[in-house]
């Protein structure tokens, strides 16, 4: 499998990467959440800009993300706007959705691009070399907040991303019941065995806390732990996932 590279960290090789979501509704609050992760141990910011009252503002969206780029310049960062049909908060069209991600592509601000599979294949192709000819890293990814599809589906998914030129492929699901945890994980572990670039999976919820957890074992690269805000269920405190991965390492 290969890795990718993202400033100083080495995604797809050692222990799993820590995510952090950084998550407000306004300048002032964003600066709240920036100082709050003082002391917090994590790999990769992620700047979940549906969460802005401006999210439907791109200029003030690119705003508050030189602000992100400017405090944190060495911290590789995660642009995600993520749309409603997958958990997001500010409703929009797609083509606001693939004009902001192209306007951030093309910012020189950021240093991965969240980019829908659900969204459009043509569309979602577009963006991924948009990425790609920019040096941003093209992550790929999609969200089930009802439930766990088959097992087959879970990998046949992965496999798409892969296929439409993801440099990471990402999928995120709600378990509800322990099977559907093992559903999940086991789909994890065969995509890992032939997977040509870094895969990030997690069952969401309280249900699926091990699969944050457990992604050295199962074949996961990266997890997200909360800060201040968690962005999605389930999400364990930074410092915490740090120490247990470090002790399952």
């Amino acid at each position: 499998m290969n890795t990718v590279q993202i400033k100083n960290v080495t995604l797809g090789a050692g222990s799993p990467k820590i995510a952090v979501p950084l998550v407000a509704e306004n300048p002032d609050g964003l600066q709240k959440a920036i100082s709050a992760l003082d002391g917090l141990s994590f790999d990769i910011m992620e700047f979940r800009v549906d969460f802005l009252d401006i999210a439907n503002n791109a200029d003030a969206v690119l705003a508050q993300t030189a602000k992100v780029r400017e405090i944190l310049p060495d911290t590789p960062l995660l642009f995600t706007f993520r749309r409603v049909a997958e958990g997001g908060e500010c409703p929009c069209g797609d083509d606001y959705y693939f004009s902001l991600i192209h306007r951030a592509i093309k910012s020189g601000l950021v240093d991965i691009i969240d980019i829908e599979l659900f969204a459009g294949d043509e569309k979602v192709q577009a963006a991924v070399q948009a990425a790609k000819a920019k040096g941003v890293v093209a992550l790929l990814c999609n969200h089930d907040f009802d439930q766990t599809p088959p097992k087959n589906e879970i990998t046949g998914r992965l496999k798409k991303m892969e296929s439409l030129g993801a440099d990471i492929c990402k999928i995120a699901v709600m378990p509800q019941s322990a099977a559907d945890v093992l559903t999940l994980l086991d789909a994890t572990q065969e995509v890992f065995q032939t997977a040509k670039q870094p895969i990030v999976t997690m069952s969401m919820g309280k249900l699926g806390i091990i699969s944050r957890l457990a992604g050295q074992t199962f074949g996961s690269a990266m997890t997200f732990g909360a800060a201040a805000k968690a962005s999605a269920p389930g999400q364990v405190g930074a410092n915490d996932l740090r120490r247990i991965l470090d002790t399952l390492a």
